[in-house]
């Protein structure tokens, strides 16, 4: 999350643009891509946006590992050879 001075954070979590206004230290307005979605508990939802920001990497690292393995199994298959014969 990035603080963009007094009271305003930014945060991308799976492709979307998260931003915050804080309107006093208790409430603030949320967005979500540009559009704005309500007034929200602020130390509630940098929280949970800390949370989920956790989560993305997460997310991120598992569909690279993913991707990792199928070039590795790629290359496996594509280096076997198969036996004419029945086994």
């Amino acid at each position: 999350m990035i603080k963009l001075g007094e009271g305003t954070f930014v945060s991308y979590i799976l492709g979307k643009r998260i931003k915050v206004i804080a309107i006093d230290e208790q409430i603030a307005k949320l967005y979500i891509n540009d559009e704005y979605k309500g007034n929200c508990d602020l130390p509630f939802i940098l929280e949970k946006i800390h949370s989920l920001e956790y989560k993305d990497q997460d997310i991120k690292g598992l569909i690279e590992d993913e991707k990792k393995m199928y070039e590795e199994l790629s290359k496996i298959i594509k280096n076997q050879t198969i036996s004419p014969h029945n086994e």
